[in-house]
């Protein structure tokens, strides 16, 4: 399967396609990391809670969900490394994925050249949503 758009560039490739392994590597590495600040959300909790005598079901269910949230973005990180393993000769255009992304800096480093670094500025930073 080769999905690619019209536009071709140097040397018969398409600037706008990647191949399906190195998105799912990427994405990959996202899902890891993620698992990673999941499992750090659910210390920070943990240890904030500890000294409360009563917690209501649904701050227990709340605690729950963290802790699924967690084990589902492990399982598909390891879905997504099976399928770097498996999707060696397949290319997909990225121009409609990238436009898809609001985080600029996750689409810069799921689509662009990952050696060169993402810069944000201050007034780019957006704003914090706090629960």
């Amino acid at each position: 399967m080769t999905l690619q758009s019209a536009n071709m560039t140097r040397n018969g490739l398409n600037e706008s396609a990647m191949s399906l392994s190195t998105l799912h590597a990427r994405l990959q590495d996202e899902m890891l990391a993620l698992t990673m600040l999941a499992a750090e959300v659910q210390i920070a909790l943990g240890a904030t809670l500890k000294n409360v005598q009563n917690l209501s079901p649904s701050v227990q269910r709340s605690m729950q969900a963290v802790d699924r949230l967690q084990q589902t973005l492990e399982d598909l990180q390891g879905v997504m490394a099976q399928l770097a393993r498996q999707n060696t000769g397949s290319t997909v255009d990225i121009s409609p994925l990238k436009e898809s992304i609001r985080l600029r800096h996750l689409a810069h480093k799921l689509f662009d050249d990952i050696d060169a670094p993402f810069t944000l500025s201050e007034e780019d930073s957006g704003n914090v949503a706090w629960f």
